[in-house]
């Protein structure tokens, strides 16, 4: 009887489980390490990293290949690529592609782990270039100025091809860098200054596509599918980029606006070309069924035999034909975000969505059959008051009512999950100068909707640890005084005693202005904040 054979490693079972969208060389003379700094099963979700992969091993003469972080790389071989197995410290040049504040501390892990000294100024000709993309990179690029040799800010499309001509110029490390600076969206600390004082007006100018850039484009889409994710399977396809909804405490909106739409032509080519790969298909966009081709796109992939999921709809969006498609391929589930108990705060936030037009979409959704709706709701937004916080018990209450109503005659009880978080001021929107409410008050919020939706049947409260809000918050408007507290959160330390320990510079940054007068215009960007905030030196023209 001949011996069982030893598992394969882990390396070699995710490569032997994914199946490409495109067939790519990763052959090339100019080598790129592209890395997500989380699980291989967080990263190969995220479409802007598996975008930028492929648009990376599309360059003439460049390969890239991946590499990702947990606890398992942080033996004594250190991180090493997927393709290859290969040392980090052997390409000249490592990307990072980050759109989470939370991964910062594994970002500041992996570098140490790869032998790449952590700081810019210790680096030497022989050690790679170190760059950071995606979302984290353009909102607050600040933080990481001491350990990142340079940020791309902007959308992939546009900053891919000028970063592949200067690997290909063959250039000294320090000249590399000059030629990166030289290039629009790109921020070099060591040429451009600690906070761009050497860029042009001081300022450095993201490098995005515009709206007119959208119809004709090929659109984002999965380049490698693997079962090994949440999304098992799923080739993902970007159908707009940005949000027409503006609201006020949203970076996409206001960062990435204007939105670029992709035709349904685009959409439906790539879905087609790819049906006999998978059967499961997800859209992405930040309000998906914003897209004025929307019901075109639906049931084009129905046609195709597709299983489509959609990650929330846009609450005015819903109509009686997409749930149809939804339902009759079987979804039960369904997220919407009313983000507020009320008119008057939904106003104030720039949500456009009236209690009648709610109490009628969720109707309409709950007679279609969805038996499991999800409302994304927030606490201690601006201006928020203790009725306010009262009326999201009321909202729910009501809605639960409708969705039991309509679910009896149909036979099928529906569940209501409201999903409270705390508001996060975030930079780049016209809340990015608000505090973050009271850690105690939101607490003493939280408790009170724990409790008065415990006695509401078929309703399932989720919310957010007010701990992780207040590190959240503080890791999106942090400065350059956060380097020890970086500093401990990747030595180990847990979230709530890194908040416990530098409480006090930690609230500075996120309630600035507790106990101040209340800002004269409310929801407005005001340019002397902005000048002053660890971001102010982005901008978007």
């Amino acid at each position: 009887m001949k011996p069982p054979r030893p598992p394969l490693p882990r390396r070699l079972r995710l490569l032997g489980s994914e199946r490409a969208t495109e067939a790519l060389t990763l052959a090339g003379r100019y080598r790129v390490a592209l890395g997500f700094p989380n699980r291989y099963e967080v990263g190969m979700s995220n479409l802007g990293f598996q975008w930028v992969y492929r648009l990376l091993n599309r360059e003439e003469d460049v390969a890239c290949e991946r590499f990702f972080w947990d606890d398992e790389d942080a033996d004594l071989r250190g991180p090493r690529t997927l393709e290859s197995d290969t040392p980090l410290g052997e390409f000249p040049l490592v990307a990072f592609s980050v759109s989470w504040e939370m991964d910062y501390v594994n970002f500041l892990r992996i570098l140490p782990a790869a032998r790449i000294p952590l700081r810019c100024d210790e680096r030497g000709e022989r050690d790679p270039i170190v760059l950071v993309g995606g979302d984290c990179a353009r909102i607050n690029p600040l933080p990481l100025t001491p350990h990142v040799d340079a940020f791309a800010m902007g959308d992939g499309e546009r900053l891919v091809p000028g970063i592949a001509e200067v690997l290909r110029r063959d250039l000294s490390r320090e000249a590399t860098l000059a030629a990166l600076a030289s290039l629009r969206g790109m921020y070099v600390p060591a040429v451009h200054g600690p906070r761009a004082e050497g860029a042009d007006e001081g300022r450095i100018v993201v490098d995005q596509l515009k709206a007119a850039d959208g119809p004709g484009r090929e659109p984002p889409h999965t380049t490698l599918l693997t079962p090994h994710t949440e999304l098992s399977d799923k080739l993902l396809i970007e159908i707009a980029r940005g949000c027409s909804e503006m609201c006020r405490f949203c970076w996409a909106a206001y960062a990435m606006a204007p939105q670029v739409r992709t035709s349904a032509e685009h959409v439906l080519e790539v879905a087609r070309r790819n049906r006999p790969l998978t059967g499961r298909v997800g859209l992405i966009a930040t309000a998906v069924a914003d897209h004025p081709e929307i019901l075109p796109i639906l049931r084009g992939l129905s046609g195709m035999g597709f299983h489509i999921a959609l990650s929330s709809v846009k609450i005015d969006a819903v109509s009686e034909e997409i749930l149809s498609i939804l339902v009759g391929q079987g979804e039960r589930g369904l997220a919407i975000a009313p983000e507020a108990g009320n008119e008057r705060l939904r106003r104030a936030v720039n949500k456009k969505v009236t209690d009648e037009m709610l109490r009628e979409k969720v109707r309409l959704i709950a007679r279609a059959g969805i038996t499991q709706l999800k409302l994304y709701l927030q606490v201690g937004l601006p201006g928020e008051t203790d009725d306010d916080v009262r009326d999201l018990v009321r909202l729910v209450d009501e809605l639960r009512g409708i969705l039991l109503e309509e679910g009896r005659k149909r036979g099928q009880v529906g569940t209501l999950v409201p999903n409270v978080n705390a508001f996060v001021p975030k930079p780049h929107t016209p809340f990015e100068n608000e505090s973050l409410d009271d850690p105690a008050l939101l607490k003493e919020k939280l408790r009170f909707l724990d409790a008065a939706f415990r006695k509401m049947p078929n309703v399932v409260f989720r919310a957010m640890p007010v701990v992780e809000a207040v590190w959240e918050a503080y890791l999106a408007k942090m400065g350059l005084e956060s380097g020890p507290i970086l500093a401990d959160a990747a030595a180990g330390a847990p979230v709530r005693r890194l908040v416990r320990e530098h409480e006090a510079t930690i609230l500075s940054v996120v309630r600035p202005s507790a106990g101040a007068p209340a800002a004269a215009a409310r929801g407005v960007f005001d340019p002397s904040f902005r000048q002053a905030a660890p971001w102010g030196f982005i901008s978007k023209s």
